[in-house]
């Protein structure tokens, strides 16, 4: 596997402009096998993009979400509370692959249904050594400068994040990471009032989480083996009808509240009604639910 980055710079009319951007930028050259997946003509978010491939090291990536392995950009940083982590968030065009750890090798699969192999330790040797031109490049150039304190912070954070992924994955040696399976003795809540939207890739969720379609019925597949698209139990029984996404490490369970008779009675869509909509969404996206009713 091939992986590096070419014609890496800052974006700025001069270097007074220059310190104030803190994403580094670069022409990307990814190749399994020969087959090229990256279009090297265009400028992509190289810091995001190696900051995605270091987290792909220790867990599954599903495309979809919007969090393009190969980011057009990734500018908005947000931390988290103690400023170990951070969320990058960038404008939705960019390449995105799965990536899929099973075994000793890592699957990389295309939105077009092509799949490579690769071992993870060679897969291993080529995100490090791509992170590692990107890191050498902040070092050989000024500190960055920020408007305020809110760029600030976010900074910190992937920097912070970076140098731990960065240790973990060199610190591995010959062992590979083991992903976290899906597990059922604790599960995220929600109700519907915080579904964002629904699109063919998943769902989005009101504090910016998403439930990945793809990620669902992988893990269903896993799980009960044989190929399928189901992304999650559906259960309308009992006084609050749910779906169970299989979403890991815990599933995420969406909840549908009845309102009082009165309001149940008047509604244009009662409980039961919306709870049938979101399965015919899902449907009209090409999965299925499995009924447990």
């Amino acid at each position: 596997m091939e992986l590096y980055v070419t014609d890496l710079h800052f974006v700025g009319n001069d270097l007074k402009t220059q310190v104030y951007d803190y994403c580094v930028h670069g022409k990307v050259i990814c190749k399994i096998d020969g087959c090229n997946l990256s279009n090297d003509d265009s400028d992509w978010c190289v810091s995001a993009s190696a900051y995605r491939f270091l987290h792909s090291l220790f867990e599954n990536h599903f495309l979809g979400a919007e969090e393009q392995m190969i980011p057009c950009c990734g500018h908005f940083l947000i931390p988290s509370d103690d400023k170990t982590s951070v969320t990058i968030i960038g404008c939705p065009n960019g390449i995105d692959f799965d990536i899929i750890h099973e075994d000793n090798n890592i699957i990389i699969r295309t939105q077009d249904g092509i799949t490579y192999t690769v071992t993870f330790e060679d897969y291993k040797i080529a995100v490090l050594s791509y992170a590692k031109q990107i890191e050498d490049f902040y070092h050989q150039n000024p500190p960055r400068q920020f408007e305020d304190k809110i760029d600030q912070d976010g900074f910190s954070a992937f920097c912070n994040e970076w140098y731990n992924l960065t240790d973990k994955a060199s610190d591995l040696g010959d062992s590979i990471p083991k992903i976290s399976a899906v597990v059922f003795d604790d599960y995220d809540s929600y109700t519907e009032n915080d579904i964002a939207g629904i699109s063919a890739n998943g769902i989005s969720l009101k504090n910016m989480q998403f439930i990945n379609f793809r990620e669902c019925a992988y893990n269903f597949q896993k799980i009960h083996s044989g190929k399928c698209t189901c992304v999650a139990e559906r259960d309308i029984t009992g006084s609050n009808p749910s779906f169970a996404f299989y979403t890991a490490p815990k599933t995420t369970h969406i909840f549908f509240l009845p309102k009082s008779r009165l309001k149940e009675f008047f509604a244009k869509k009662n409980t039961a009604r919306r709870f049938y909509d979101l399965q015919r969404q899902i449907i009209s996206f090409g999965f299925t639910t499995y009924d447990l009713s």
